[in-house]
This record gives C-alpha cells, structure tokens and sequence, in this order.
C-alpha cells in the first residue's frame, strides 16, 4: 500500500523524538536515519529556468501547474487511495506530480536523491546559486546536523554504525547558529517555488526545540523555536488557502506535535508558558506573513498559488477524505 509523502517527514521526526528526547542512551538503528513513506510519481516535474530582471539573478525554479484542465474524468471521493488511481491513473500522476513541484521527489523523501549524496559544501554551493531543490535539501540536512550531529541523509551515513550515529547524537552541542541558518535556506526555497520548505521548518523546529530541551537548554530559547514552529504553521495554512486537500494534508502531518503540552504540561505556570508561546507564534506570524506577501511579489511569484484546479482540485479533495480521519 501507498504512502502519502505528506506523512513521511512527519514519521521521520516522530522517530528520533522519540528515540532522542527521552532516553539518549537508546540504540539508534542507522535504517532510521532515512527512513521515508514513498508516493508514486513515474515522470519528473516540469521546471522552468528564469531570469528575474529586477536583479539579474538566474532562478532555477518557477512554479508551473502541470495539470491539465480539459481533464473529463469525475472522481468520486469516497474511493481509498488505490481504488482512486487504479480508476484514475492520470489524474494519480498529475496529482504525484504537482506536488513534486512545490515539494520533493520520491527518491529525495528516501534519502537518495542526487543532491542528497553531494558533500554539505557542493550542496550548499547549488543552494548559494539559486537553485531552489538545493535550498530545501540543504536547509533541511543543516538544521538536523545542527540539532542531532548528524547527516539525515549523505555519503558519511551509509557507512557508520548504529553505535557511533548514538555516540555522536549523544555528544553532540546543539548548534543555534546552524539552526537559523537552515531556516534561512528553507525560507528562500519556498520563496523560489518550493514551498514545501515551510512544512519542512514546521516539523524540525519543533523538533530542534525537543532535542534543545532534552540537553537542557536555555527555556527561552526553546519556547522561541516552538513559537517559530507554530508561526510557520499558521504561514502554511495561508499559502495553501486555495487548496484545502493540501492544506488539510499537511496540517494533518504536524498536528500530533503539541510541544507545549508536551513539554510544560507538568508545570505550575503552564498556562503562563502556553500563553506567552502562542502570543509571540502569533507576532511571529503576523511579521512573516508581510514578509512573504513582499518577497514573493518582489520575485514575481503568485504570493497564495493554486496548486490544484478543475478535476485535479475534486481528486485531491477525495485523496483527503482517503487518507484522514
């Protein structure tokens, strides 16, 4: 059976909170390390190379909607997820597809993508020039080495043992710098066409804040990465406004976080803490909010894109209903 790739991030995360967090002294097998759902897609996306004019810059990905909108296929939304694209293969594909542009490919989810085997510096090289999968790939990989010490994916994984990825996580001093500077990468990737980027800060802030507090860090700094968290989370639900199959995918992938529950349910002043987090997620919130509407119409990008339209739109909104609750 099929896995969305909507919750193999999600999965990924889950993994190593709960193989970090409470018990650093846990074997950590290595197969963890990259382990991700796959989502059928036989065809690459279609990326368009652009000059922007108001700085002379090459950007190397622009958002094209590869679906077709003649589309006569009706797709009834009470179908699993097999069913639907045994019925519909074409509008299975497209779906794959479109979702490849704004996000990631299936051998990228698993680990194995071309950029994903590329040393860290010629990694962040591509992401340097502009290249939008670049940046996702690299921010991503930089805020996990940052937090846990560790390549989520790259050469160095495929030949270390389960005992020195531990011994190396164990040891490891969170490294707030590399964070922020993850972050950086994955926000101009969604500015360049990848916006997945912004589920991907959703999942590893929240995660970093988990690994943070498990080294018994700075609280504050801790209650700023959930908050960040948060406030990108609230960013996601306005870029996908115009498609809520996407928007209830991927809010479904992060809701089991509840961090401040989590980590501040035992406190006297917990509804202190909760208050203060949500308030600053909020303030958080608003400023990216103005920040992405200018950088994206700066860029000449559709600042709330409609990734789904016409009978794809009706086909997403029943692999929805196939897959959540």
């Amino acid at each position: 059976m099929k896995k969305t790739l909507i919750f193999s991030l999600a999965l990924l995360v889950v993994i190593f909170i709960l193989l970090f967090q409470a018990k650093e002294d846990s074997d950590i097998p290595k197969e963890n390390l990259i382990e991700a759902s796959q989502y059928s897609n036989d065809q690459s996306s279609e990326v368009v190379v652009t000059e922007d004019k108001r700085n002379g810059e090459v950007i190397s990905v622009k958002e094209e909607n590869v679906v077709s909108k003649e589309s006569k296929e009706q797709v009834p939304s009470n179908l699993c997820k097999e069913q639907l694209a045994e019925q519909y293969p074409e509008l299975d594909k497209q779906f794959n597809q479109t979702i490849q542009v704004f996000y990631l490919s299936e051998d990228e989810l698993a680990g194995e993508g071309v950029y994903q085997g590329m040393p860290f510096e010629t990694l962040k090289s591509l992401a340097d020039s502009n290249d939008a999968k670049a940046m996702i790939i690299y921010g991503s990989e930089k805020i996990w080495f940052s937090a846990l010490g560790v390549r989520l994916s790259g050469p160095d994984s495929r030949y270390r043992s389960s005992d020195q990825t531990k011994d190396i996580v164990n040891h490891h001093k969170v490294d707030l710098d590399g964070i922020n500077e993850g972050e950086s990468y994955l926000y101009n990737a969604a500015i360049f066409g990848k916006v997945g980027a912004i589920f991907e800060m959703t999942l590893l802030l929240d995660m970093a804040a988990k690994r943070l507090d498990a080294k018994s860090g700075d609280e504050v700094v801790i209650q700023e990465l959930i908050a960040k968290s948060l406030a990108y989370e609230k960013l996601q639900v306005d870029i996908h406004q115009s498609d809520p199959a996407l928007k209830g995918m991927f809010l479904d992938s992060v809701g089991w976080r509840d961090s401040i529950q989590r980590l501040y349910a035992d406190r006297e002043d917990y509804a202190d803490i909760k208050n203060r987090i949500e308030a600053g997620a909020e303030i958080l919130y608003q400023d990216l909010k103005q920040r992405w509407e200018h950088d994206r119409e700066y860029y000449g990008f559709d600042i709330y894109p409609d990734y789904l339209q016409g009978d794809l739109e009706v086909y997403g909104n029943a692999y929805l209903e196939c897959h959540l609750p």
